[in-house]
């Protein structure tokens, strides 16, 4: 369906207005009493040890996309070096299982390990450096600089550990506020890779999984060298959590989806996976006939997911004709306007009502 300049101009400003919901911490309840935070001295090699015997977790279950240039790394191990004051990390510490996870420091945790590990890792050459650590391999500043080596080995940085219950539903909500408020800069994370760290599991491990295969990096024209972000993952949860029972959605949209990747974390997830892999070779092949999504606003996606769940059995038995027309009259819906989104795009009543509509279409 070919777009106005104002249609066109209107479905951008949307799309803002749902990247901004994804990234918005909506969670506003008081830290659990009995999560105890402290404060205490690493070294840099201790750090490193503690990754090396699995006892921290830098990246829990997810690769984040933004990552310091090879600059910002010799910087820091320069600074280091100059023993100039360092930022405190900040790590959730699991005591049912001796368990750390990064929450703030991954960067720094990240160019640590390089360092350390890595004897063929060359730094920047840079004015502003150590003239011993300036475009210079690991390996020749341990020969040539061992003091200088050394002296980055023992430089201790200041940690605040959040001593925790990775499975509780409290404690997870309060870690996942502390992300927030620790990535509040620039690259800041959103609300999926915050879950895609807090919320390890099975469910993880499908959203996860499903974003990747064949089908579904088809139908949305999925490139490979291009930064999503995690939105195809929260896409697929938000259309599961609904297909569920968005019934009993009464928001914030952000809570909701945190309780659904709570409450079914480690479940037997292959019920969710049948009706999400089911959609998903729907909508490309009976829906779009083997083209990719065009321009579509992530409520009207995630309704047609909901919408074709939901009718599932029906839908089968449906002949190719019915099913476009069911789609056009989607498409058609006035409460999938680019204007009533804006009016409420994750206001429970205006979900409710989109997302019985789009059930009752495809019926």
């Amino acid at each position: 369906m070919n777009m106005t300049p104002a249609e066109d101009e209107a479905l951008d400003e949307l799309a803002e207005q749902e990247a901004e919901l994804s990234a918005t911490d909506e969670v506003n309840e008081l830290p659990p009493s009995d999560i105890i935070a402290f404060n205490e001295l690493r070294s840099c090699f201790d750090l490193v040890r503690l990754h090396d015997t699995g006892k921290l977790n830098i990246q829990p279950d997810f690769q984040r996309e933004v990552v310091w240039q090879p600059a910002a790394q010799t910087r820091f191990i320069d600074s280091l070096a100059k023993q100039l004051p360092i930022p405190s990390m900040c790590i959730a510490l699991d005591f049912k299982n001796d368990k750390r996870y990064m929450v703030d420091g991954l960067q720094r945790m990240s160019s640590l390990i390089a360092f350390f590990k890595n004897d063929d890792w060359r730094l920047t050459k840079l004015d502003d450096v150590y003239p011993e650590l300036s475009g210079k391999k690991v390996s020749y500043i341990k020969s040539h600089s061992p003091e200088i080596f050394e002296r980055i080995e023992n430089v201790t940085i200041p940690v605040t550990v959040l001593r925790c219950d990775m499975s509780a539903k409290a404690h997870q909500e309060y870690l996942f506020t502390i992300f927030h408020r620790l990535n509040a800069g620039g690259s800041r994370l959103n609300n999926q890779e915050i879950r895609n760290c807090i919320y390890q599991g099975s469910l993880n491990s499908l959203l996860l999984e499903l974003s990747k295969s064949e089908k579904f990096v088809s139908l949305f024209d999925i490139k490979e060298n291009k930064k999503y972000r995690f939105s195809n993952e929260e896409l697929l949860l938000r259309a599961l959590a609904h297909s569920e029972g968005f019934e009993q959605y009464t928001g914030p949209l952000s809570k909701y989806l945190n309780d659904f990747m709570s409450d079914n974390r480690n479940a037997d997830v292959s019920h969710y996976k049948e009706n999400l892999q089911f959609a998903i070779k729907f909508i490309y092949e009976r829906v779009l006939k083997g083209s990719p999504f065009g321009r579509a606003s992530k409520a009207q996606i995630e309704a047609l997911f909901v919408a074709i769940i939901r009718n599932r059995e029906t839908l089968e038995k449906e002949d190719d004709a019915t099913i476009m027309m069911k789609y056009e009259n989607l498409r058609e819906d006035p409460l999938f306007s680019v204007d009533s989104l804006k009016e409420g795009l994750a206001a429970p009543d205006k979900v409710i009502a989109r997302l019985e509509s789009a059930i009752e279409v495809f019926s």
